[in-house]
């Protein structure tokens, strides 16, 4: 008894199309992605990087002569408001801040917030903000009479109730 093998050949046409299926779906899939990236952020940090960068010792020396100051700034919120506490090293109130912000997600820019600071004594400043659960930066300057200017950066993640 003998068994007849019926075994198909495979042909110059059918390499082809395995060929184009396989690199198809691959290009298919990178298009897909591509456009997924593009179109949930859009990477912009600073609107000139050249500018940015050579501005970068000069904020550097800001940085360390705002450290110097050895204020205390403490960061609060919840799901309505931002709160900002300032006080000097010797753990003075410091009450004559002109205080903005600016409260952003860290991987969009749909969410942005401009925050509004109203001074609420004894060196509180409170602002009004709709915060969403996820993770989120809130960005502040704080400009005063007689004082030193004032930058930080918070980042805080609001857990899902």
């Amino acid at each position: 008894m003998s068994m007849a093998s019926t075994q198909k050949e495979i042909k110059g046409g059918h390499v082809l199309a395995m060929l184009i299926a396989f690199f198809g779906v691959i290009i298919g899939v990178n298009l897909v992605m591509a456009w997924f990236a593009n179109s949930t952020w859009s990477g912009l940090v600073v609107e000139n990087g050249y500018v940015a960068s050579q501005e970068f010792d000069k904020n550097l020396a800001k940085a360390k002569a705002q450290e110097a100051l050895g204020w205390n700034v403490g960061f609060a919120f919840d799901k309505n408001d931002i709160r900002i506490t300032f006080a000097d090293a010797k753990g003075a109130k410091i009450d004559s801040l002109n205080l903005t912000g600016k409260l952003q997600r860290t991987v969009t820019d749909k969410e942005d917030q401009v925050l509004t600071f109203s001074w609420m004594g004894s060196g509180l400043y409170k602002a009004p903000a709709r915060l969403g659960p996820g993770l989120w930066e809130v960005e502040i300057d704080g400009k005063g009479d007689g004082v030193a200017d004032y930058h930080k950066i918070f980042r805080f993640v609001v857990k899902a109730e």
